[in-house]
């Protein structure tokens, strides 16, 4: 019977709705446009702020008003063409307020249906659904509630159960915005969290003009560092375009990388990856919001402005708003490779045309270098004079280092010893002071970052950061070839017979051209003779094919053809090709029986063969001869698609063994940390190259297991080449001892005298230099070190330190980010939005898994389902569950369904106020009426902006990145107050306060719109209750700094910038006096009236009210349960 009333009620609503409707239309005739749109129909357009409601026609445009809240609900208007708008049908569950005309009271509510002119609407505590025209009806704009005050004030207040839901949500997420200086892309990447890749990428993040050199040493993670910036560009602007360009071998690497760690794939289609190899096609991707150049100085390095494609990088360069070059280049490199690399950042300042005054730029450094080398705590007596020295250098202007000076001399004597021994700690900080400052000052180009291998590793004990470790290298074991190699035996005499030939021939002073010829032909020796026979095929003959068989790249062709052909090379040749005929396949045979020993270890191995066909023929042998074992092949042959599917196969869970047979192509960039063994069949005749290849293992540690360095294996002939280069590898360069990728180019500078060596007294000539080579690169790495005294990063800035722990420590807590995440969707019957929410595991990983299908109580218009996948709906709180299974999503800021959801919790006026009665047992008397007050404290940045807008083509990218600055010094933060209803002062910290503070809890009755009027006649209306509310909030502002630690929060960090900022301004100062060191076109000081505004700011921050209450003390009373 109920169920048939209720459907006649439908019907009559149905009916009187109908009427209304077309009344309506008769009635506004001359408003109705012939394009079908009316006064009071809810419209949108593109770029508009939301859903909108026409509130004028005139002249074929709309006149759109949008709705704020009840108190406010024309908030803004803007008039646009009727063709650019299009109506809007609302969906079930969109959050509406109703306006009755005959009253004009409002009442909000939810979409349920749609109906005839308008649609059924349920309104809270109703057992009906009502029908409602159309033009009674306003929806909330898309952008945050701007006082929710207002909205408590106006009655709008919901249920405290939504309040309990949103505000833990709201902390979080302006907890999280603490912790990342509202930069989401280190919370959401599912990668560790390494205080110098942080630094390096919030640096770059945090500026405004964001186009700097990643010089980090070779492992330190520039990939990682670079990926987080792009990862960021997306979130700030998921349409920005974010183009790649890195060698072809490691495109696939790069593609897994973004996608398994940083998500990359949740912005379709907005970024491109591009080859080295490919620079006709560069010109399709100017004008990109963001270039990545991996591997730069590979197009920089031997070219200059003429060369077509170092052209081509230029104009892809300067076509870009953002630019990052990564690049190991040793701070000692060609001036050249330099100034290429600074014109692709900054054309105006780093000219071509200036390379001459680049070039004594950069001499005068390198003396400055020496001499800043020489400030050494543990060398006091030698301290003034070094002091004075620099001095000399350096232009009197720069008043810091006069005055970081005398801070130094101040503990030393007249006998410049040091005046009291017990203040050598206080020497070595300030010594290191004055070193930063110098460092910091007088870099080569301020938007260089370079981190060290030796800082990086250094650990700091009471960080909670994780420390950065890498693999390390181990002593090689050799695997000696017992079989006879008619190619050695071919090499030997080669070598003996050019050497006599020069000899003869009086040409002995060639022999450093001749020796790099040598070198190649060596490193094709091992395993196989094809490789040899065929780069020999080319020197002598210049057979294109062979070259290409053998891996010949331009420079080694160029060794080999460079020098004439000695007399006897083309028997030679002959000779071989014929001892060598069908020998193919006993050579590989018994290469592999060499290479047991190391294969036979089990787990997962790396063999690299080299350049050439070597690999790929190794492969298939082994396959052949071992079914049951997993080969796996990584080859030039195989191409990079069928290679980087192999490596990933590869790098998955082993029982016994898994073999990556390789070329060339895996030694630049490729990520190997994973091997427990390393094989070298062949070693490259350069030790940078074999730097390179070592450099795939000896990477940063992924797991426990490998925190061992990988066992190195090479394979090695006592009669040839192999045996005596490995001596010197190991004994002259000590590649096995460590990274030399800083020594590269004192390196190469000696290559050539080196294998001169063995061109004049054999493979025997090798080992007995390894006394001159070690004593070459030490004095390469002092150097080094004193350069690298100018160019690395000091960590001298405490806010720098502190902002990493910042990270890691709110890392650690992730139970409680959990907690809030589900206490807002909803989770066992809780309150919340209802969106539906199950664990799963996945990849041996819990994981929370959000049902996108589920219809949670949000307005579907806030909630972007249609850009929502079901990849991003599933993840976890826990960073370290998360690396265990690449590509598990961490639910972040920044990843796209907890933004969207902070978009809502922010756009969405339910829960940002709530009114309520609670019960005390023990109060007496009348009801005590309570407003509590959430507030959003954050930098003020507006006084800066304005003087960085002219520096940027887009005002977004600079508001974001001084947002950061302020916040690394001020980190956004939220305060309670209250204040008693009529009160002058606000509540102390006191049992009234906590009691105040405890959530909206069952026993508590919410204010709906059936007892709301108990509420008002507590103040006698409900203008006196909005008056007082009013009242309350101006006084819970103005007793901020006395209840709460603001005032102390903001001295504290202004402080802290005023100190950053004397540092900056001073060294600012010396950088523009010093002209003869550096450029004298950089707006340093203007950076520094930037930094000036934003410290004035911290003093005077904003404050946002981002929820209000008020809360009803009384006695216990009966009543009956409505809400």
């Amino acid at each position: 019977m109920r169920i048939h009333i209720r459907y006649l009620q439908r019907r009559c609503q149905y009916l009187r709705l109908g009427s209304l409707a077309l009344s309506c239309e008769q009635v506004g005739g001359d408003q109705l446009m012939s394009s079908g749109f009316a006064v009071g129909h809810l419209v949108e357009f593109r770029g508009g702020p939301g859903i909108g409601r026409v509130g004028a026609i005139t002249d074929g445009s709309l006149r759109v008003d949008f709705f704020e809240s009840t108190a406010e609900p024309t908030i803004e208007s803007q008039t646009v063409p009727a063709s650019a708008c299009r109506r809007v049908r609302l969906a079930a569950q969109t959050r509406t307020f109703r306006h009755n005309p005959s009253t004009g009271e409002w009442m909000a509510g939810r979409i349920l249906a749609t109906a005839p002119g308008g649609y059924f609407v349920r309104f809270p505590n109703a057992d009906y659904d009502m029908p409602v025209p159309e033009t009674e009806l306003r929806v909330r704009w898309n952008k945050p509630v701007r006082n929710p005050l207002e909205v408590l004030v106006s009655g709008g207040n919901e249920s405290g159960h939504l309040y309990n839901a949103r505000l833990p949500m709201v902390h979080n997420l302006i907890a999280q915005r603490a912790a990342s200086a509202s930069t989401p892309a280190l919370l959401a990447a599912a990668a560790e969290i390494y205080p110098h890749q942080v630094r390096a990428a919030l640096t770059v993040l945090s500026d405004p003009v964001q186009r700097y050199l990643l010089a980090d040493e070779v492992g330190l993670g520039k990939t990682i560092e670079a990926s987080y910036v792009a990862l960021q560009t997306l979130i700030d602007n998921p349409q920005a375009r974010v183009t790649f360009l890195v060698p072809d071998a490691l495109r696939r690497q790069w593609v897994t990388e973004l996608r398994t760690k940083f998500f990359t794939d949740d912005f379709p289609r907005r970024i491109k990856i591009i080859s080295h190899h490919s620079p006709d096609l560069w010109e399709q991707y100017h004008g990109s919001d963001l270039v990545v150049v991996d591997e730069a100085h590979q197009l920089v390095q031997d070219r200059d402005d003429t060369d077509p494609i170092y052209r081509a990088l230029r104009d892809l360069a300067h076509s870009a708003s953002r630019l990052l070059l990564l690049s190991a280049t040793p701070v000692t490199s060609s001036h050249t490779t330099h100034l290429g690399l600074l014109h692709l950042l900054d054309p105006d300042v780093y000219k071509w045309s200036e390379r001459e005054e680049f070039a004594r730029r950069y001499q005068h450094r390198a003396e400055l270098a020496n001499h800043v080398l020489s400030l050494d705590a543990e060398f006091h007596p030698l301290l003034p004079s070094t002091i004075e020295m620099i001095k000399e250098l350096l232009p009197p202007e720069d008043s810091r280092f006069t005055h970081l000076a005398a801070d130094v001399l101040e503990l030393l004597d007249e006998y410049e010893g040091l005046r009291d021994e017990a203040r050598m700690p206080d020497l070595e900080a300030r010594v290191t002071a004055l070193r930063a400052h110098i460092s910091e000052t007088y870099r080569l180009h301020r938007r260089v970052i370079r981190n060290r291998r030796s800082n990086v590793l250094r650990q700091n004990d009471d960080s909670a950061a994780v420390p950065y470790e890498v693999r390390g290298r181990a002593e090689p074991e050799k695997l000696t070839a017992q079989s006879y190699s008619p190619a050695a035996d071919s090499l030997l005499a080669w070598q003996t017979q050019l050497w006599g030939h020069l000899l003869d021939e009086g040409l002995e002073n060639r022999r450093i051209d001749y020796a790099l010829a040598l070198a190649v032909l060596a490193s094709r020796l091992g395993g196989s003779s094809a490789d040899y026979l065929d780069a020999l095929r080319w020197r002598v003959r210049r057979d294109q094919g062979a070259a290409e068989r053998a891996g010949l790249n331009a420079r080694e062709r160029k060794y080999l053809s460079s020098v004439p052909v000695a007399p006897h090379e083309a028997a030679t040749l002959e000779n071989l090709e014929s001892a060598s005929a069908g020998e193919g396949a006993r050579e590989v045979d018994e290469l592999i029986d060499a290479l047991l020993p190391a294969l036979r270890k089990g787990g997962r191995i790396a063999v690299f063969c080299g350049p050439g066909s070597l690999a790929s023929t190794l492969t298939a042998r082994l396959r052949s001869r071992f079914p049951k074992v997993s080969f796996f092949e990584h080859t030039r042959g195989a191409g990079p698609d069928a290679s980087e599917t192999a490596t990933s196969s590869w790098r998955k869970p082993v029982v016994s063994a898994a073999v990556l047979i390789a070329d060339d192509s895996a030694e630049d960039g490729l990520n190997l940390q994973a091997a427990r063994s390393v094989v070298h069949v062949r070693l490259p005749w350069s030790p940078n190259q074999l730097e390179q290849r070592l450099g795939r293992t000896d990477r940063y540690v992924e797991s426990n297991e490998q925190r061992q360095a990988p066992r190195q294996y090479v394979l090695t002939d006592a009669e040839a080449h192999s045996d005596e280069w490995l001596s010197l590898l190991t004994g002259g360069y000590r590649i096995f001892d460590g990274s030399v990728s800083t020594l590269q180019d004192a390196i190469a500078e000696g290559l050539a005298v080196v294998w001169a060596q063995a061109l004049e007294h054999g493979p025997e000539g090798l080992p007995g230099f390894a006394e001159a080579v070690q004593e070459q690169l030490d004095r390469a790495r002092r150097e080094i070190d004193s350069m690298d005294t100018l160019e690395s990063i000091f960590d001298t800035s405490p806010h720098d330190i502190d902002f990493a722990e910042r990270l890691a420590t709110f890392d650690a807590d992730w139970a409680a980010t959990r907690n809030d995440l589900l206490g807002y969707t909803g989770r066992d019957s809780s309150d919340g939005i209802k969106l539906r929410h199950t664990v799963r595991k996945i990849d041996d990983v819990m994981c929370e898994v959000f049902d996108l299908k589920s219809r949670p109580l949000i307005s579907p218009h806030l909630y972007d389902r249609a850009n929502l996948t079901k990849e991003m709906a599933r993840g976890t709180c826990s960073r370290s569950q998360a690396l265990k299974a690449p590509g598990t999503r961490l639910f972040r800021i920044g990843n796209r369904l907890v933004d969207t959801l902070a978009s809502v919790v922010w756009c969405d006026d339910r829960g940002q106020a709530t009114a309520f009665w609670r019960a005390e047992v023990a109060h007496r008397g009348e009801p005590e009426p309570y407003f509590g007050f959430d507030y959003l404290v954050e930098a003020d940045i507006s006084s800066a902006l304005t003087l960085t807008l002219p520096l940027v083509q887009q005002s977004r990218d600079a508001e974001s990145a001084l947002r950061r600055q302020a916040e690394r010094l001020l980190p956004p933060f939220t305060l309670k107050v209250w204040v008693p209803a009529g009160a002058s002062e606000a509540l102390a910290d006191g049992d009234i306060r906590r009691w105040l503070q405890a959530p909206y809890r069952a026993t508590d009755h919410n204010y709906n719109s059936k007892n709301i009027h108990e509420l008002m006649n507590l103040f006698d209306g409900q203008a006196r209750y909005a008056a007082s509310a009013r009242g309350a909030e101006a006084v819970a502002r103005a007793e901020l700094k006395r209840v709460t630690n603001l005032a102390d929060r903001c001295a504290v960090a202004q402080e802290q910038g005023r100190q950053r900022l004397s540092v900056a301004r001073a060294q600012a100062e010396a950088r523009q006096a010093a002209g003869r060191l550096l450029g004298e076109k950089e707006n340093y000081l203007l950076d520094v009236a930037i930094t000036d505004a934003l410290v004035q700011g911290l003093s005077n921050p904003t404050v946002r009210l981002v929820a209000a209450t008020c809360l009803v003390k009384q006695g216990l009373r009966r009543i009956p349960r409505s809400d």
